[in-house]
């Protein structure tokens, strides 16, 4: 009883605040719809509190060397997501934009051609955090040799030591009414704070389940022979 239910009751308390996280994130998103969008200028900007928020950038695509996110799954088919330096202009920083999912084809040996007919752009999106995943191997950070670069999972000062020049720690996601894209079918991440609360609930029954089994085995009469 003294392992479990302090335990069961931590996770109850973690699962209440993941929940609020979520709603607090979902008030920043709807607020953030409404509200006009900024211009990055090279300064990088609080992500926690502009995540989602409309985006302009201006300045030029870094044509050759670009990076494709590996494991990106879209329709139940294998792609990337193409990530293309964009070097801000007036600025020595670039952002990293999302030009959405290519699909991998049937030689994996083959990267895709990821040509860019202008690249001297002022361009629309979304701000956003890189990617996240569950479990990162040794390495997985490394971008693949040549160009464009094959990369598990994102690591802005990797691939800045890779380019030769600063990244900002975020990624747009470029808008889909844009040119030089791909697929762009960009959905916010699913929010759903019943669930927390739901698992909250659970996690304090089986703390309650402990102390009353706890109780009752400890001072039930003892049975005769």
């Amino acid at each position: 009883m003294i392992a479990l239910v302090p335990l069961f009751l931590s996770l109850g308390v973690w699962q209440l605040y993941r929940g609020e996280e979520k709603e607090a994130l979902m008030a920043l998103r709807a607020r953030h719809e409404s509200e006009p969008p900024i211009a990055l200028q090279g300064a990088a900007v609080a992500l926690e509190e502009n995540r989602y928020r409309r985006v302009t950038v201006t300045g030029e695509y870094d044509a050759e060397h670009q990076f494709l996110l590996d494991n990106q799954v879209f329709r139940q088919h294998a792609g990337y997501h193409v990530l293309t330096p964009l070097r801000i202009q007036g600025s020595n920083m670039a952002v990293l934009v999302n030009r959405g999912w290519i699909p991998v084809g049937n030689d994996r040996t083959r990267l895709p051609d990821l040509a860019i007919r202008q690249t001297r752009v002022r361009i629309s999106g979304i701000l956003d955090r890189f990617a996240g995943i569950g479990f990162k191997l040794k390495g997985a950070q490394i971008p693949g040799p040549g160009w464009p670069a094959l990369v598990q999972w994102v690591d802005a000062e990797r691939l800045s030591d890779r380019l030769g020049y600063g990244l900002l720690p975020y990624q747009v996601l470029l808008a889909p009414d844009e040119t030089e894209g791909y697929e762009r079918a960009w959905r916010p991440a699913s929010l759903s704070p019943e669930t927390n609360r739901g698992y909250a609930l659970q996690w304090f029954s089986f703390a309650l389940v402990v102390m009353i089994l706890y109780v009752w085995h400890g001072f039930k009469r003892k049975r005769p022979d």
